[in-house]
């Protein structure tokens, strides 16, 4: 997915707001937003990936913070919120499908775009959504092709819904390998989190992508393990915007369900192009693209 005019009030308002996190110089502050506008612009001029364009402009905020984990607190804080809202909602999750429609609810535990934001009563805001299910349902296409499947995650948080679904796809048979961030980038997981919610209980591999703190996936970083994994697969399952947004750039030889709630705009015009139906800010998709 190419940038979108919008994207560049989103990410700058992004960088100002968790730049505030651990800088107290509003006019240090002002120099990184235009710095980081400079890089929005020349992404723009050489028709960049949306997510291309993103990551670099958070690596450049996490170094002139030395490359400190901004989101580390809240990591921990969503898994423990998460883990709580799945016990509340057991009974209204029981099959594979209400697993799935778990897993890309999890979704809207996300930071990384201006205008949405996290419900702070997460489990009354789960059975109200829930309760719509999904807006595009391509389950019933890609289910059955969830045989060798390597999963790329998304947030914190979100994660523990996942796993919800991960451990009814090993149950029905598919062997899953999982594959995390390889540094911090916003509140995605990472190994150390991965290890923290007991990840590699419910994978039978576990991997990082690569390639350092990426914004959503991209297959040139892959180490060997991630590369041979994927060329295996049956299915690749990828939670998220960024995830949506990088891989969109690649072509894959593996069909790909993309997992995620609309949170923004251009992500659902640049979707409902894609897949011939139309979606809106605030639905939820698990969309195959083969």
């Amino acid at each position: 997915m190419k940038l979108s005019p919008e994207c560049r009030s989103c990410l700058l308002t992004k960088v100002r707001s968790q730049a505030g996190y651990v800088i107290s110089d509003a006019e240090l502050i002002d120099r990184l937003v235009n710095r980081c506008a400079g890089i929005f612009d020349a992404g723009v001029a050489e028709n960049a990936g949306a997510a291309d364009a993103a990551g670099e402009i958070h690596r450049f905020c996490y170094a002139q913070v030395n490359d400190r984990d901004l989101y580390a607190e809240i990591k921990v804080r969503d898994n423990e919120r998460a883990k709580a809202v799945v016990e509340a909602v057991k009974p209204l999750v029981s099959t594979l499908h209400d697993t799935l429609i778990a897993s890309v609810l999890g979704n809207a535990m996300d930071y990384g775009v201006t205008g949405h934001d996290v419900a702070e009563d997460f489990t009354c805001f789960f059975r109200e959504v829930f309760a719509h299910g999904l807006a595009i349902d391509d389950s019933d296409k890609f289910l059955p092709l969830a045989k060798r499947v390597v999963f790329f995650t998304d947030n914190c948080g979100e994660v523990i819904f996942d796993m919800l679904f991960l451990r009814q796809l090993k149950k029905a048979g598919a062997k899953v390998t999982v594959v995390v961030k390889d540094r911090p980038m916003l509140n995605d997981v990472t190994m150390k989190e991965a290890e923290e919610v007991g990840l590699a209980e419910v994978a039978d591999a576990l991997y990082t992508g690569g390639g350092g703190a990426l914004l959503g996936t991209h297959p040139p970083a892959f180490p060997p393990e991630v590369a041979a994994a994927v060329e295996d697969a049956t299915l690749l399952i990828a939670k998220g915007l960024a995830n949506y947004e990088s891989m969109t750039e690649y072509v894959f030889t593996k069909p790909v369900a993309y997992l995620m709630m609309i949170k923004c705009d251009a992500v659902g015009r640049d979707l409902s192009q894609r897949s011939g139906r139309q979606v809106k800010k605030g639905d939820l998709v698990a969309y195959l693209e083969k």
